[in-house]
């Protein structure tokens, strides 16, 4: 099994690195295109909001069909939906609205790929006898590679060939991934797995997932502050960034390397955290390392124009923050019945990352309406407040109780409903 554990690694990056490269490629291409940056944000809510409402709506759907025939199925789809933006404007009859629109069915179809992912993770780390913590360690460590190889290879790419050939790059990456899980990944749902809400339906395996998730007070404390917090990232790498570089001196190739001292950063937290996670309190890690590296780089566009200042805060930022998914990620997967997790995650991440569309248009309306550093400021002071809420209320001490559970037997996880 770790066969299917390494398969869906290496998916996972391949797929990761593309993600990454558009990331910084399409708001690129709108800014320049439009020279408007709330039509960059714009871009982004509809690639996003879509995102979202996949996510939680293929919940079930990832639940009984199971997460490996569903993320094939999505990153097949993926690589046409995604080649399809740059092949079309490179006609230079496309409207932008017909742009909005390939672009918020490449989000859709990314959604269902990633929410069937996210359920497919837990089946396989258990099947390469790994420790949840050591396995979501390892899941965010791929992620945080794509990040510091991916955003600077974008800058390179966007410079030399322009964004929408760089595209291109992403949908292949989609066809790799997919081919990789059909190939290697064999952990999958079963049908004891999905057995108990066969007869129930669509619309109340939905609602399951809505009354689990509501019951769960961690949970609901995990998704209020991911929904502000992922807002406010929004803003800062589709519009901060782009229009930061843009109004300075150091041209486009600053995007990449803006990423890659974040990704730095976050490969040796990653690795730090690899080592020392199991034997640190989880709460007081996440809410100190999410407190500090959390605004930092919103604070650093508004108060200083100095690159090597800029990129330092960056690396000291992703080294902080590379704790935090991997965290939150064991801690869900705990509590989660096997058979739920489609429905929860899907909720989880859909309610999380609905600030995601909302963070590239507010952001685009701050800096147009009250410039740049004005708005960056107010965002960073917002994510102060924001992840002040580990340190306040009394449901985020389940992060490490429920450790404590775990280390009991995992028979009693497996009653959890």
């Amino acid at each position: 099994m770790r066969r299917s554990l390494t398969g869906l690694l290496a998916a996972e990056a391949i797929s990761l690195l593309g993600s990454r490269i558009t990331f910084v490629a399409l708001p690129w291409l709108v800014l320049t295109s439009t020279g408007s940056a709330l039509l960059a944000g714009v871009a982004g809510l509809a690639e996003m909001l879509p995102y979202v409402l996949a996510g939680l709506l293929g919940g079930p759907i990832v639940d009984r069909v199971g997460p490996r025939p569903t993320a094939v199925a999505a990153d097949a789809a993926s690589l046409v939906a995604v080649a399809g933006i740059p092949l079309l404007a490179s006609t230079e009859t496309i409207s932008y609205s017909t742009l909005l629109g390939l672009i918020a069915v490449a989000g859709a179809l990314r959604g269902f790929g990633d929410t069937a992912k996210r359920a497919l993770l837990p089946r396989v780390i258990a099947g390469a006898g790994l420790s949840t913590e050591r396995g979501t360690t390892l899941y965010d460590g791929i992620s945080r590679v794509a990040t510091l190889l991916g955003l600077p290879l974008a800058g390179l790419l966007v410079a030399a060939v322009g964004p929408a050939r760089v595209l291109l790059v992403d949908a292949a990456t989609f066809g790799v991934c997919a081919l990789i899980i059909s190939i290697y990944v064999t952990a999958g749902s079963t049908g004891q797995e999905t057995a108990e809400d066969e007869e129930s339906g669509y619309a109340a395996a939905l609602r399951c997932g809505f009354r689990y998730v509501r019951q769960d007070r961690l949970i609901v404390g995990i998704m209020s502050m991911l929904f502000a917090t992922n807002l406010f990232d929004q803003a800062y790498a589709t519009v901060f960034v782009p229009v930061w570089v843009r109004d300075g001196p150091h041209g486009p190739a600053a995007l990449g390397v803006l990423g890659s001292a974040f990704g730095v950063g976050a490969v040796a937290g990653n690795i730090l955290w690899t080592i020392i996670g199991p034997r640190v309190p989880r709460r007081v890690t996440f809410a100190v390392c999410f407190l500090i590296g959390g605004p930092a780089q919103l604070l650093a566009l508004a108060l200083t124009d100095r690159l090597w200042a800029v990129l330092a805060i960056a690396a000291l930022a992703g080294a902080l923050m590379s704790t935090i998914n991997p965290i939150l990620l064991a801690a869900v997967y705990e509590r989660v019945p096997i058979r739920m997790q489609g429905r929860v995650m899907s909720v989880l991440i859909a309610f999380s990352w609905a600030g995601i569309p909302l963070g590239g248009v507010l952001g685009g309306w701050a800096v147009e309406d009250l410039g740049l550093r004005t708005a960056a400021l107010l965002a960073g002071i917002g994510y102060l407040v924001v992840t002040l809420s580990p340190f306040l209320f009394s449901a985020w001490h389940a992060l490490d109780e429920h450790r404590v559970i775990r280390k009991s037997g995992a028979r009693a996880l497996a009653t959890v409903e």
